[in-house]
């Protein structure tokens, strides 16, 4: 049996090796969590670059200056979260933005304004699987875009 090393099929060797004139998808993950940051970026490392911080101060920079191609805001919606998603989408009105939350019925009004100014909310517990399928769909690729 042949290897994948092996194999004279074109299109399975066009399969395996990157494109020198692709680069990977940046997503931007901001919780107060250092933890939740930690787990989510391992779990995208491999497909995408991802930056995380804890400090929400820091997301307009990190939109402005690194690009970033999505979006994902661990954070208990409030009306200044709110608004600091409606500055970043100010800057970028293509950035996609995923919300991260746990849902209180108490707060329905909240939570019909952080979705008119977001992507997708997934509420927590979560299944990680529908994040990373939502991601895909929002970048409407496979993880890499053209250089530019």
């Amino acid at each position: 049996m042949k290897s994948w090393i092996e194999t004279t099929d074109p299109e399975r060797i066009h399969n395996t090796m990157p494109d020198p004139n692709q680069r990977k998808s940046t997503i931007l993950i901001y919780s107060p969590d250092l933890n939740f940051c930690f787990s989510l970026s391992m779990l995208f490392q491999d497909r995408y670059s991802v930056i995380t911080t804890t400090n929400p101060g820091m997301l307009e920079p990190f939109v402005t200056h690194y690009s970033a191609d999505l979006l994902i805001v661990d954070a208990v919606p409030s009306h200044k979260m709110i608004e600091r998603l409606k500055d970043l989408k100010g800057l970028n009105t293509r950035l996609p933005i995923i919300m991260l939350y746990v849902y209180s019925p108490k707060d329905v009004d909240l939570d019909r304004l952080v979705r008119s100014r977001v992507d997708s909310v997934f509420y927590k517990p979560f299944d990680i699987s529908d994040i990373a399928n939502r991601i895909r769909e929002l970048l409407k690729d496979d993880a890499s875009i053209p250089n530019t």
